[in-house]
């Protein structure tokens, strides 16, 4: 009896510290696209979500372990949305388009996401931690478009093209118009931008009967 309720106080305690981890990786991601991360203190953290520093100092070991957190997650909950909506579509040609309209779907809802992701993309110096964040960042996405488009080809719904280089493509134009929207919102329309990609790559990857 004592060990069921041992465990029960433990997974307790566990749910409560990952709770508390993800507010204060969530008030990072607030305070970076509010501040900017040069100002992103971890006073300045604390403060927005409402806890003292030692809070945050023991459930992290610095900023920088915070920072990879913030970066970690932005990336996973932009990659679960994205792959929900991708794995309810019934073929290769939807798949694709369903990557390309949630990716625009998740933007527009999660603005502060990606202003933070720019400015931290914006902060790292070395050549070698641009590297690593940038593989963080595009190899999962450049996988899931590839095999997309692999299984397009093998179902004879695609034509005959390199999936690597039409998967970075398409990436590439996603980031590309959120960059755009990040620096000027008003600028860029992201519904009209996922319709018209969707389109674009509809047009270019069909096998022509």
């Amino acid at each position: 009896m004592r060990s069921k309720i041992d465990q029960v106080g433990q997974n307790k305690a566990s749910f409560i510290e990952e709770a508390r981890r993800r507010q204060i990786v969530e008030g990072a991601i607030s305070t970076i696209a509010s501040a900017g991360l040069p100002q992103a203190s971890l006073a300045r953290i604390a403060q927005d979500v409402g806890v003292s520093r030692g809070v945050i100092s023991y459930h992290f070991a610095g900023k920088d372990e915070l920072i990879q957190q913030v970066v970690n997650a932005l990336f996973a909950e932009t990659n679960r949305f994205i792959k929900a909506r991708v794995d309810r579509a019934p073929d290769a040609p939807h798949r694709l388009r369903a990557f390309i309209e949630a990716s625009f779907e998740f933007m527009a809802a999660n603005r502060a996401n990606f202003v933070a992701l720019v400015d931290i993309w914006g902060s790292f110096g070395s050549p070698e931690a641009k590297r690593r964040f940038n593989a963080d960042m595009y190899d999962p996405c450049r996988r899931h478009l590839e095999g997309i488009l692999r299984r397009g080809q093998e179902n004879g719904d695609f034509r005959d093209f390199s999936p690597r280089t039409l998967a970075a493509t398409v990436q590439g134009a996603i980031d590309g118009v959120m960059l755009q929207w990040v620096f000027d919102e008003a600028a860029v329309d992201l519904a009209d931008c996922a319709a018209e990609l969707a389109m674009m790559f509809d047009m270019a990857t069909r096998r022509r009967a």
